[in-house]
């Protein structure tokens, strides 16, 4: 009896210990805010640079002039430089090789294929990936860097209407949890041998895809009912405690984004070539 209680009591102590790390590698999973200097640039400001992206980057804005388009090849690499202050260098290199990679065919290889099917279909891939790869990025950064609490703080100054906050702090708490999820099939998987190669190969689709997809409907779920219950769906002011508010690197962002839009303009009217 004694051995059995010591026994247990052991086992107790042995979870006690573990515990504490398994915490801390789920909150890391799922809170994937680092605290750079990055995460004080107000989210406003965040959401016009991502859209400044977007609009010059995928909606191709002045791309026939030439200093456009050396904004737009400046904003593609500007996430590059985000990334790497923010402290995601893996990302950011994956991201410069990808980004190099299909500048360089577009100004080297795409020209000298002509007009044979494999030229027309690199052309398609390139101009795809160098329209889009700085929009995800950009928007990665922004995401990364950004809570979810400091969203709805500024959509809500933004006069926003609740239901855009509430579905945008949904989606902003649904990514790093369906990722922790996936993380956590994988390992199961990974544990009873089911891989790409190999005998169990085709159970790979029922026991990594659908246990995936029931749970991010779970998790959509569940996140819309925390969201409702903490009055996201009321109609009055809610209050915050997360700050936020424009300093000297909001200026300087959107010194630089009107900068952009100044460059495009002039080159519009044909004062820049």
């Amino acid at each position: 009896m004694r051995r059995g209680l010591a026994g247990s009591a052991h086992d107790e102590q042995a979870l006690r210990a573990r515990g504490p790390r398994v915490n801390r590698h789920h909150s890391s999973t799922i809170h994937h805010e680092r605290p750079t200097a990055w995460n004080a640039i107000d989210p406003r400001t965040k959401i016009i640079y991502v859209m400044t992206v977007g609009i010059f980057s995928l909606g191709m804005m002045g791309w026939s002039s030439r200093s456009t388009g050396v904004v737009c090849a400046a904003l593609a690499f500007s996430p590059l430089l985000l990334l790497t202050s923010s402290g995601r260098l893996k990302i950011a290199a994956g991201y410069a090789v990808m980004i190099a990679g299909s500048y360089a065919l577009s100004v080297v290889l795409v020209p000298r294929l002509g007009s044979i099917p494999a030229g027309w279909l690199l052309y398609a891939s390139v101009h795809i990936l160098v329209q889009m790869l700085p929009c995800a990025m950009s928007a990665f950064w922004m995401l990364a860097t950004t809570s979810a609490s400091q969203l709805i703080a500024a959509l809500q100054r933004m006069h926003v209407p609740q239901s855009v906050a509430m579905a945008a702090a949904v989606m902003f708490r649904f990514l790093p949890t369906a990722v922790a999820e996936q993380h956590a099939i994988n390992d199961a998987m990974r544990m009873r041998g089911v891989r790409l190669a190999g005998s169990k190969a085709s159970a790979m689709f029922e026991y990594r895809v659908i246990p995936l997809m029931t749970n991010a409907v779970r998790i959509a779920d569940e996140l819309s009912q925390a969201a409702l219950t903490r009055g996201l769906g009321a109609h009055r002011t809610r209050s915050s405690i997360a700050r936020i508010g424009f300093h000297a690197k909001d200026v300087c962002f959107l010194a630089v984004v009107a900068a952009c839009y100044a460059v495009w303009a002039l080159g519009a009217v044909g004062m820049l070539p």
